[in-house]
């Protein structure tokens, strides 16, 4: 998918073999398109039950261009890309021009970023999520973090 700047954003698409128009479900991630099993979804079940399915390289992380950034403001890089990959799906041959999005955990915060930017063909997002609640400091969230800080340390660009 090519966004608005030239960057290409790469993404596995899983739909029935046939030719009908469906509606999509779009998963943003910056964890390896190609782990997408769908921890929230199943990926298989919902094409058989007669969905395409997108997984996507966030910008700059394993197979998609570009620079990736941790935090910060997601929104100036994340909301763009978002609206610009449901509307590229939107226009596809197999899609309805229906779009939704679903994920858990920094998934969940792309799905946020890509409704605020109100891309036309976006119907729903089903953001799950996790984290500790109210509970800011302990060993838990010293875990938590560190695991992710580990996982995020891969490919970045």
């Amino acid at each position: 998918m090519e966004m608005r700047d030239g960057t290409v954003l790469r993404a596995d698409v899983y739909r029935p073999d046939d030719t009908r128009k469906l509606p999509a479900i779009l998963i943003r991630t910056p964890y390896n398109k190609l782990l997408e099993r769908g921890h929230f979804l199943n990926l298989i079940d919902a094409t058989f039950a007669g969905y395409a399915v997108v997984a996507q390289d966030v910008r700059g992380r394993f197979a998609s261009e570009g620079q990736w950034k941790a935090g910060g403001d997601l929104s100036t890089v994340e909301g763009p890309d978002g609206y610009d990959s449901v509307e590229w799906i939107a226009s596809q041959r197999w899609c309805d021009g229906n779009v939704g999005m679903q994920g858990l955990s920094y998934v969940a915060h792309l799905q946020w970023i890509t409704a605020m930017e109100n891309p036309p063909h976006l119907k729903a997002i089903a953001p799950g999520l996790g984290g500790m609640g109210g509970e800011g400091s302990g060993v838990a969230p010293l875990a938590l973090w560190s695991e992710w800080t580990a996982i995020m340390a891969g490919k970045t660009g």
